[in-house]
């Protein structure tokens, strides 16, 4: 099944600040901020259609981050 080309205005929506901290909040961390070393990873990628929802949302180190877009590199995902 063809996948639906998503809109520029779409992918800056998905990754507002704002949204953002309102699910970093709904996962637990009581300002919205993560801590030291700690990034959120989007499972299914905005550019994919992923959206910015406490299921889609990964909280991950910040090396481990990285290695997970370099091996997406590798395999042509990204």
């Amino acid at each position: 099944m063809p996948r639906k080309k998503v809109t520029k205005t779409e992918v800056k929506k998905e990754r507002s600040p704002s949204k953002l901290k309102k699910v970093l909040e709904k996962k637990g961390y009581p300002d919205g901020e993560l801590p030291a070393g700690k990034e959120a990873h989007h499972v299914k990628p905005v550019a994919k259609g992923g959206k910015t929802t406490k299921s889609n949302i990964r909280v991950v180190d910040e090396d481990k981050h990285k290695q997970i877009h370099k091996n997406r590199r590798k395999k042509g995902e990204i």
